[in-house]
């Protein structure tokens, strides 16, 4: 018997059917028993019931029983979508032990027979095997369904497997069994079980085309006679190349004509076609110095040496006057320097006060004549004082003096540019301030001649 048994499985699940066909939708209507009792107790299908008549437990079956409504439609060789309707009269408890139903959690002990139970639901089918092969297709389900008990609406989601057997000619039957966990509080997890019919029919139109008469393909036109027609010449007026797409390209880079700036010159692409000769990424028509490396700023040349010392512009302190050191100044000459001290000696101000007196003039003067006959000379003036006083009015004094020396200079035509005032007080002592002598030392103005 058990042979028997597998050899008739084996023959449902592997036969196809001989009448194949693809099906696109269906309805279907299912009956359906409802068990609400064994999710809550433990006990499925039948539990002893007291029989009022001959007051004797009897056997029964704990199903409500229902009717489903169903849609059904195809959306690949696996995949379809269910949605149905389903009407049910739950019988409600005498007593909570003599029921084939569960009460609710409204804590209500009222008898209620007969109460209406309304269920929505939309499902996915997964078919393990395709339904338009074989006769036994077993499926899987999951979906959401919507319920209306005891004027309380609730949301579900069933998850079940099933079975449909093709009866021939568009009709399955289907047998399905689905556990109903619940997501609101007024609904109770439950199961059910169905055995139904589905009439399915093919709703897409058939895959035969007409036959269609291809045109007389048409004449081959080739203006310029390059052997390439002008539908896929890219320059149909002008002589070309099959890998140039028709278009001529009189210097063989690789760049046609019409695209190359340098058409006559055998090219770069990166400077549309034409070439850099020196290799300094400037392309030779946009390069003033083509055959020498130079850069982008001086337009391909290279940075200019205007005084020819040896150290270009951008480096060079003294761009036009030549000199081979000091980075490209002439160095400061010690004499100048000797002057300068010497002259710096001899600047003296009013006490307290950054007024230079007219005995200074003479030589501040001298400074000015050795930087007028050295244009390259600039000068840092440094202001000085003795400890005398706070250290605050010291440095503000000092840079007052520093200031002032410079504002003369400028007054006698020496550029701003080529000069630093700066004042530092008391911080910077040459002498002793104990004595008379060492404060007159430490206060002093200083000049200090450099190149650049």
């Amino acid at each position: 018997m058990k042979k028997v048994t597998t050899l008739l499985i084996w023959i449902l699940i592997s036969f196809a059917s001989v009448n194949a066909q693809p099906f696109d939708n269906g309805i279907g209507v299912h009956f359906t028993g409802i068990d609400f009792y064994g999710p809550q107790t433990g006990h499925y299908f039948f539990a002893d019931k007291m029989n009022a008549m001959s007051s004797k437990n009897e056997r029964k079956l704990l199903w409500d029983p229902s009717i489903r409504l169903s849609y059904w439609h195809t959306f690949s060789k696996h995949i379809d979508f269910n949605a149905g309707a389903n009407v049910a009269a739950l019988q409600y408890p005498m007593t909570k032990k003599d029921s084939n139903y569960i009460l609710t959690k409204s804590g209500t002990t009222t008898i209620k027979n007969q109460m209406p139970f309304i269920a929505i639901d939309a499902k996915a089918i997964y078919n393990i095997f395709t339904k338009d092969q074989y006769m036994l297709t077993p499926y899987v389900t999951v979906g959401l369904s919507g319920s209306i008990r005891e004027n309380k609406f609730g949301f579900d989601i069933p998850l079940g497997i099933g079975a449909s057997l093709d009866l021939g000619k568009g009709i399955f039957l289907t047998v399905e069994s689905d556990y109903y966990a619940r997501i609101s509080k007024n609904n109770l997890n439950h199961l059910t079980h169905s055995i139904g019919m589905v009439y399915w029919w093919k709703s897409h139109k058939s895959d035969q085309k007409p036959e269609v008469k291809l045109p007389e393909p048409p004449l081959v036109k080739d203006t310029d006679n390059d052997g390439i027609p002008d539908t896929e010449d890219a320059c149909p007026l002008k002589p070309g190349k099959r890998d140039m797409k028709g278009c001529p390209d009189k210097d063989g880079d690789g760049i046609a004509d019409d695209d190359d700036i340098c058409p006559d010159v055998k090219g770069l692409k990166i400077y549309n076609g034409c070439p850099d000769a020196d290799g300094d990424g400037i392309s030779d028509n946009k390069d003033n110095c083509p055959t020498v490396a130079g850069t982008l700023k001086y337009q391909g040349c290279p940075i200019p040496d205007t005084d020819q010392d040896g150290f270009n512009d951008e480096v060079d302190k003294c761009p036009t006057v030549a000199s081979m050191v000091n980075q490209g100044c002439p160095e400061v000459k010690a004499e100048d320097k000797k002057e300068v001290d010497i002259a710096a000696q001899g600047i003296f101000f009013e006490t307290n006060s950054a007024v230079i007196k007219s005995a200074s003039f003479k030589n501040l003067d001298k400074i000015v004549e050795i930087l007028n006959l050295k244009s390259t000379y600039k000068v840092d003036i440094e202001g000085h004082t003795d400890n005398s006083g706070s250290s605050e009015s010291n440095l503000v004094l000092s840079q007052q003096r520093a200031d002032a020396c410079k504002q003369y200079l400028k007054d006698k035509g020496i550029s701003d540019a080529r000069i630093n005032s700066k004042g530092y007080g008391d911080t910077r002592p040459t002498s002793d301030n104990a004595t008379a002598e060492g404060r007159a030392k430490n206060r002093r103005t200083e000049f200090k001649i450099k190149s650049y």
